[in-house]
């Protein structure tokens, strides 16, 4: 069967030539001869339409045949690029090693062992863990074993046909520009990929099997960072068929935690996440944590908790005048924040010298918490928690001193001894922070309230627009570039007086023309204001699934302290509007 431009992009045709030709994709030649026999030119448009890049958590997407997918050959190619990559860095990058981890998920096991055996063969000392392990773990093992570099198999929260290739630098952080575009194109050149026999290479030492070990020294690291000495609070625990039960479990149980109670069927690992109803271990997803607010609720405890699969996202559901209160990513930020901070200053560590971070996304509220506790906020950063492990490292040559870092998607670390965020970060300040205010009557949704009464009420929405597939990418990039060439005037009722445009880093005033510069790296970012800098709606492509993502951000002054509760919910009603708003206009476009 001809390719033909009638049927596919000239892209996809390319890709697909590639496949059929050169010697690294010939395992999967016959598939994809397959495909194009049965003339399916959809599947084949989006499996090639485009090589997978690396987005904000790696190389991210569905198991399958293609170069817009994950399959052995990107895998492969990535952990031979990134090997090449950091030699050309440090001449000892093989000596020093790779470390190697996955999620739960279906294709993990496999696909890790094969990342393994690539790094061997291209003469990498390799480590990778006995079985699954949260991926803050493999942050912290890069540093504790003095790795050149490390890997994360996993998707994340994405549903279970997804898989990803997540890749770390020495210093335990994600990759960041220019490393993460650097190994996409050694990855272009390769032409072959090598591969030891895992079992030989394990019996001759090229690969060595890591675990309880390392364990022990990351959770000992991790339950470190306590802060206080509460420990009666009743936590119902999940970690949503995932690697949670690795970090989370263990580091609670290590800070002196003992009443939690696991939700069983949720703990069998299982990369179909047979219990959530729509498939999607995000908590984020109010129906990833329906178990754990059922079982919540009935044994009347007093939070629930519950991680994606790679367990470096943390959920928090409050049990508060008995009706389950779902903590957004941004709520756990300020309350992880105001905790820390609180008792650094009781203790009267607190200098001006320590600082928190968070990405252009994530509520400014720890912006009105800085400013409070008398300490730095770095928040001119994408998004991406990659960001926030950058800065530590910039940050390690100066005498600062960094708390903790959040972002809105539900991402947490306190402390340096990882370089992402961690599950267990989230949940151990959480956690003393609830036994701490259950002590004095309240619970975590009071404190809350009670910031919104003294800082003002800062609340957040995210809403996604599904984009799948080759025509999907399309419209996205359609979207922001005539966001680009025309800016609304006004969403709802409200008018736009800015744009900030952060591909070329400028704010333009839409009312006086003038324009200024963006602190900032540069990113496929739009960001409409709304007469105040603390209302604004972020628009941008999400870098992990096929998502266009609005994030509405917004701010009112509190009235008091007994109708806060009642502003808190009419401005979330209002938001919910404003967002419907901002979709119908961008699908005019």
């Amino acid at each position: 069967m001809q390719l033909s431009t009638d049927n596919l992009s000239s892209n996809a045709i390319e890709n697909i030539t590639k496949w059929l030709s050169e010697p690294k994709y010939a395992e999967y030649k016959d598939e994809l001869q397959e495909l194009i026999d049965a003339q399916e030119w959809q599947k084949l448009e989006d499996a090639f339409f485009k090589v997978i890049e690396f987005g904000t958590g790696g190389r991210r997407g569905t198991t399958g045949v293609g170069s817009n997918r994950i399959n052995k050959v990107t895998m492969g190619e990535s952990t031979q690029a990134l090997c090449q990559y950091a030699l050309s860095f440090d001449k000892d990058a093989a000596q020093k090693g790779i470390a190697i981890a996955c999620d739960t998920r279906l294709s993990s096991p496999e696909l890790s062992r094969y990342v393994a055996q690539v790094a061997a063969a291209n003469g990498f000392k390799t480590y990778i863990f006995d079985s699954f392990r949260a991926t803050p773990e493999l942050s912290f093992t890069v540093r504790e074993l003095g790795c050149s570099v490390g890997v994360v198999v996993s998707a994340s929260h994405n549903p279970p046909a997804d898989n990803g290739f997540k890749a770390y630098w020495s210093d335990g952080g994600q990759l960041v520009a220019p490393h993460d575009k650097g190994v996409l194109d050694v990855a272009a050149d390769i032409t072959e990929i090598a591969s030891v026999d895992y079992d030989e290479a394990v019996a001759d030492g090229r690969i060595v099997v890591i675990g309880a070990d390392i364990d022990t020294a990351y959770i000992t690291a991790a339950a470190g960072e306590s802060l206080g000495t509460s420990r009666d609070v009743a936590i119902v625990y999940s970690p949503l068929h995932g690697a949670g039960q690795t970090n989370v479990l263990p580091v609670l149980r290590a800070a002196g935690f003992t009443n939690i109670s696991p939700v069983e069927e949720q703990m069998v690992p299982d990369g179909n996440f047979p219990t959530i109803e729509n498939g999607k271990p995000n908590p984020e997803e109010r129906a990833a944590n329906d178990r754990a607010v059922a079982q919540l609720m009935a044994e009347s405890a007093d939070i629930a908790i519950t991680n994606d699969p790679d367990a470096d996202r943390i959920g928090v559901i409050v049990r508060h005048e008995d009706e389950p209160v779902y903590l957004n990513g941004n709520q756990s930020a300020v309350l992880a924040a105001d905790y820390a901070l609180s008792k650094l200053q009781e203790k009267g560590e607190l200098t001006s010298k320590h600082y928190i971070a968070k990405t252009i996304v994530t509520t400014d509220m720890l912006t009105a918490l800085a400013k409070h506790y008398g300490v730095t906020l770095y928040g001119d950063m994408l998004i991406g928690f990659k960001y926030i492990g950058e800065l530590i490292l910039k940050k390690e040559s100066t005498d600062e001193i960094f708390v903790i870092g959040g972002e809105e998607s539900y991402g947490l670390l306190k402390g340096t001894y990882a370089r992402d965020k961690d599950g267990a970060a989230g949940a151990l300040p959480l956690a003393e922070y609830a036994a701490e205010l259950k002590r004095d009557g309240k619970t975590l949704f009071d404190r809350l309230l009670d910031l919104y009464t003294e800082h003002g009420l800062y609340i957040e929405r995210l809403d996604t627009m599904v984009c799948l597939g080759a025509s999907g990418f399309e419209q996205m990039q359609r979207i922001m570039a005539s966001l680009r060439e025309s800016v609304p005037e006004q969403v709802g009722d409200h008018r736009v007086t800015a744009v900030l445009d952060y591909k070329t880093l400028k704010r333009r005033n839409v009312v006086t023309g003038e324009q200024t510069d963006i602190t900032c790296k540069s990113g496929d970012v739009i960001v409409l204001e709304f007469g105040d800098v603390r209302k604004r709606i972020t628009i941008r492509p999400s870098g992990t699934e096929p998502k266009l993502k609005f994030y509405v951000q917004w701010y009112s002054d509190a009235q008091s302290r007994d109708t806060v509760a009642d502003q808190y919910r009419d401005i979330e009603d209002h938001l919910e509007g404003l967002s419907k708003e901002l979709e119908g206009v961008l699908l005019e476009r």
